[in-house]
């Protein structure tokens, strides 16, 4: 004998089954009306803070390796090294870590853009600790050369170093004759976006620069499996049947006990999962922190979400994109300089992106506002530029 309980939280519903006779719940059914706001404990399990500790940091063994060797071989050839890396694939991460590699390394993050040399010169001379003035690169390179013990600098997102227009790419230019000026001094660590690599290697042949490359591997679906189940540990995990389904599992799933079922249920959202995330970890951070239904007590209930099809942008859309990807992020002063638009167009055309979901602001260290590309429309977008725009990248 079976007992129904409907229990409502907030706008949603959840139906528990119980077994009368052996006191015990049978199953949850897979169907409720809204998703409710989640506590902060869970959501704060599935934050994107890059890791700091190789400890902590799994499956980037090879990477470790590479990074090693790149470290050795520069000590005897003095080469600068190259990190390439798709947003949200733990390129960050990854170059903190490394620092066992070289305690005394020094960071420099470049989550903004550097548009004058009076900033960058600012910014290289803040990191080695220099407190005199220079009025130029070629001074502070005379200097560093002259007085400095070797160095390891992380120079992240290089990216920022360039706008798309005439004489954008100085200051660029200019910083890689240092770099090559200062390698026997500094062992330089750079990072650069997969698609900003593939348009400055078009337009400036910029992996010339750098004999050692290195590019990040997609994580295995196995690992990203764990990762996430170690995000949810302490909790019990109930699978909820997708709003679309194959006519293959709808069967399996009317013909299976209700552990099987949870099984099938299971395989089915980190199948999901992994096919949407293809390696990259925040994505797949992302996809199962939407996922989570509703939370209770110290049961999460979780429903693989759908990613809706994007295909009626307009070529304007498409270029603010295209800009987007280059540079990692831009502002709206900067989306003008890059396409020669007006202000008030293309903050009409941020603002429809960004009710649609495809990008996201973010704010950078002196407070202004930057737009990024949505990671959970990373992959979607990428296609479009490669149909609509014939752009030729992997």
């Amino acid at each position: 004998m079976a007992l129904l309980e409907k229990i409502q939280y907030s706008k949603s519903f959840l139906y528990k089954l119980f077994d009368i006779e052996e006191k015990k719940q049978v199953s949850v059914i897979e169907e409720a009306e809204e998703k409710i706001q989640l506590p902060e404990e869970y959501l704060e399990r599935f934050t994107l803070y890059p890791i700091q500790n190789k400890e902590f940091l799994k499956n980037r063994e090879e990477e470790f390796k590479s990074l090693e060797k790149a470290y050795e071989n520069w000590k005897i050839v003095k080469s600068p090294l190259l990190v390439v890396d798709e947003p949200g694939e733990g390129g960050t991460s990854l170059l903190h870590a490394s620092t066992y590699i070289y305690p005394n390394a020094k960071i420099l993050e470049t989550n903004q853009s550097i548009d004058s040399y009076k900033k960058l010169i600012g910014l290289l001379t803040n990191v080695l600790r220099i407190s005199e003035e220079f009025k130029n690169l070629k001074d502070l390179e005379k200097f560093i050369n002259a007085s400095l013990e070797d160095e390891v600098i992380i120079l992240e997102n290089i990216e920022r170093l360039f706008i798309r227009r005439i004489k954008g790419f100085d200051l660029l230019e200019d910083f890689l004759l240092f770099l090559h000026a200062t390698k026997n001094k500094i062992y330089w660590i750079i990072s650069i976006n997969k698609y900003s690599f593939y348009y400055l290697n078009r337009v400036k042949f910029f992996a010339s620069h750098f004999p050692s490359i290195i590019h990040l591997e997609p994580i295995s679906k196995k690992q990203l499996k764990v990762e996430i189940l170690d995000r949810n540990q302490g909790y019990q995990m109930v699978y909820l049947k997708p709003n679309k389904i194959s006519k293959k599992i709808e069967k399996q799933l009317k013909k299976a006990s209700t552990e099987e079922r949870q099984n099938i249920l299971e395989d089915l959202f980190f199948k999901n999962m992994s096919a949407f995330a293809k390696g990259n970890i925040s994505k797949a951070i992302l996809y199962a922190r939407n996922s989570a239904y509703n939370v209770k007590l110290k049961t999460v209930f979780i429903k693989p979400i759908h990613i809706k099809r994007v295909d009626d942008l307009s070529l304007n859309e498409l270029f603010i994109l295209e800009a987007i990807f280059q540079h990692r992020s831009l502002s709206i002063k900067e989306l003008n300089i890059v396409l020669r638009n007006s202000d008030r167009q293309s903050r009409l055309s941020i603002e429809k992106l960004l009710e649609r979901e495809l990008i996201r602001p973010t704010s950078t260290v002196n407070g202004k506002t930057q737009y990024r590309v949505n990671l959970m429309y990373l992959d979607i977008l990428k296609d479009l530029l490669r149909e609509r725009l014939n752009r030729k990248f992997r």
